[in-house]
């Protein structure tokens, strides 16, 4: 059986997405072979050397929810009519096609009430800005936090744990529309960028600084970022949404306040990492995302015949959360 499947392939230095046909893959003994619903669009995926890590080609799509149809001889937990939601990393198959492969240590039920497209905006923005805000960042409650491009879908993400931690949060948005939008599901002070007065404007409301960064926007304001850290603050970058990738550092101040600098990525992460995120946000904040104000923020859904103009839409920084795709 043949089945239509997207892959990225990078074509004179830009990636691009090409659809082609396929045989329907068997899953091997630690995996679930599901029939997809939905897909999540994720920037990283069109980054090149992103994802890419130096390939020329790759199966598209990082993140899936479906039900299953098959498994492989080692999967106990979950069986075949199992609805499910997962990235697919660790496989040969992405997730913008028809029918993709997961490894079992992936898989997460789906909350209680949620729709296939809401369940495909959990894997990859969620997990992510779990390791950003709780592995990594320690954030606890009443602590202070800034989410910068707080619109991202990590960023809105990074919100929602924020929330279910109870912590005071500032983001930051080139759009006064969004901070406006955003300031009605949790964020308490929004700060318009790009501005001069960066650090002054986190100061003013956090008073005495912040205890944690999340860098989705870049290096543009890494430093305004890190300057606005208490002592044994952290910063924790996640993207590079303004393209910049690099800025001179003062040694002295992160030595001085004893600051932690953390980045987020899957280009070298460990089985056993996976693991451990996965485990952490299933007994930590999923029970909270069946609650409808925890719920993933969607800002558009897209055909799966459409999902170029997906692309094109996040990439322009169009949206207020996850954009999906819907098969």
């Amino acid at each position: 059986m043949n089945l239509k499947a997207y892959f990225i392939e990078i074509i004179d230095g830009v990636t691009t997405l090409t659809l082609k046909n396929i045989s329907k893959p068997s899953p091997k003994d630690d995996e679930v072979l599901i029939k997809v619903k939905a897909a999540g669009l994720n920037r990283g995926g069109f980054i090149v050397g992103g994802i890419m890590h130096g390939d020329r080609e790759k199966p598209a799509g990082t993140e899936a929810a479906g039900e299953i149809i098959s498994t492989g001889k080692d999967i106990k937990r979950y069986k075949i009519g199992d609805k499910i939601m997962g990235r697919v990393l660790g496989t040969s198959s992405g997730s913008f096609t028809e029918y993709a492969l997961l490894k079992e240590y992936q898989l997460m039920d789906i909350p209680d009430g949620y729709s296939w497209e809401e369940a495909a905006a959990i894997p990859v923005s969620y997990l992510a800005a779990y390791d950003a805000v709780v592995t990594y960042g320690k954030l606890s409650k009443g602590q202070v936090m800034l989410i910068t491009a707080i619109s991202s879908a990590i960023g809105i993400s990074a919100l929602m744990i924020g929330n279910i931690l109870k912590a005071r949060i500032i983001g930051t948005s080139t759009s006064p529309k969004k901070i406006s939008q955003l300031k009605n599901i949790g964020m308490d002070y929004g700060i318009i960028t790009p501005t001069q007065q960066l650090e002054e404007e986190i100061i003013k409301y956090s008073k005495n600084g912040i205890d944690l960064a999340i860098n989705c926007l870049g290096g543009s304001v890494f430093n305004a970022s890190l300057n606005t850290l208490k002592y044994k603050g952290i910063i924790v970058n996640v993207g590079y949404m303004d393209g910049v990738f690099e800025t001179s550092l003062d040694l002295r101040k992160i030595h001085a306040k004893r600051i932690s600098v953390h980045g987020i990525s899957n280009a070298f992460i460990q089985k056993e990492d996976i693991k451990s995120t996965i485990n952490g946000f299933k007994r930590k904040i999923l029970p909270y995302l069946g609650k409808d104000n925890y719920k993933p923020i969607i800002d558009k859904v897209f055909d799966f015949d459409d999902i170029d103009n997906g692309r094109k839409y996040m990439m322009n920084n169009k949206q207020v959360g996850k954009i999906i795709i819907k098969l």
